[in-house]
């Protein structure tokens, strides 16, 4: 019993002195995908977030605005119909309520793929090195950043006739901070090594060579050394599309 009170009232404490800011934003994502050559492939994808309220919280303010801009470029090899093995470069623009930074990431993934009945599960794991730039007093740090994804897509349409149709997705993503920045927010690890979590919720069509998704992404990390949280509730729309290069090759010599 005297645990069970202690417990309740160290999240009553927490309630009281924590300044965490809960925001509420958009973030639209395009994806491009599309074969280099036998087992190889890329992937272009370029997402952003928008904070779409303005907000002043224990007399700070937190403007409305852009807040993250990331382009990336991935290389993909198919080691068979499960596994696959991926290696890329991203750039990051960052606009933490006025405080800029720039960032650059080397990126090596893992990804499994199996189905269990009609649903399609797939596991990422990912290891980015960061490299973020503070803007204002152009010092470089560094990250060692280790992502793992989880997500389950269900088609509503029978996929042994037809490719096309409506699906359902859910999706977690945990990132393990095994070093921090310490120049600025960007990247920084500011709680213990588990200091972010990305949820996603939503559906989308399946047009054959184009997805289009709509969903809710709830993002929860630890934004100072006092361990205040950025509640992050976003309105999330992808944009999926595959290229078949065979038929650009066609049109370009026609």
């Amino acid at each position: 019993m005297r645990h069970i009170l202690l417990f309740f009232t160290a999240l009553l404490t927490f309630s009281c002195i924590a300044q965490n800011v809960t925001l509420y934003g958009v973030a639209p994502s395009y994806s491009q995908m599309g074969k280099i050559s036998g087992k190889w492939s890329y992937n272009l994808n370029a997402t952003s977030a928008v904070n779409m309220m303005s907000q002043t919280v224990e007399n700070k303010h937190f403007p409305a605005g852009h807040t993250h801009f990331v382009l990336q470029a991935m290389s993909v090899y198919q080691l068979n119909k499960k596994w696959s093995l991926g290696g890329g470069y991203a750039f990051g623009r960052h606009n933490i309520f006025g405080l800029r930074e720039n960032e650059n990431r080397l990126i090596a993934q893992i990804s499994y793929q199996h189905k269990l009945g009609n649903f399609i599960i797939t596991h990422r794991g990912r290891y980015e090195w960061r490299q973020p730039i503070n803007l204002q007093t152009h010092i470089r740090s560094q990250a060692d950043i280790g992502r793992y994804q989880f997500w389950v897509t269900y088609p509503l349409y029978d996929a042994s006739k037809t490719k096309k149709g409506f699906y359902l997705t859910a999706s977690n993503e945990a990132f393990l901070y095994f070093k921090g920045a310490t120049n600025g927010p960007v990247s920084s690890r500011n709680g213990s090594l588990l200091s972010e979590n990305w949820m996603h919720l939503g559906g989308g069509y399946n047009a054959g060579k184009t997805r289009a998704e709509l969903g809710y992404c709830f993002q929860a990390l630890v934004r100072n050394k006092v361990q205040d949280y950025r509640l992050f509730n976003l309105l999330q729309i992808n944009i999926y599309h595959t290229i078949n290069w065979d038929d650009v090759q066609y049109w370009w010599y026609l």
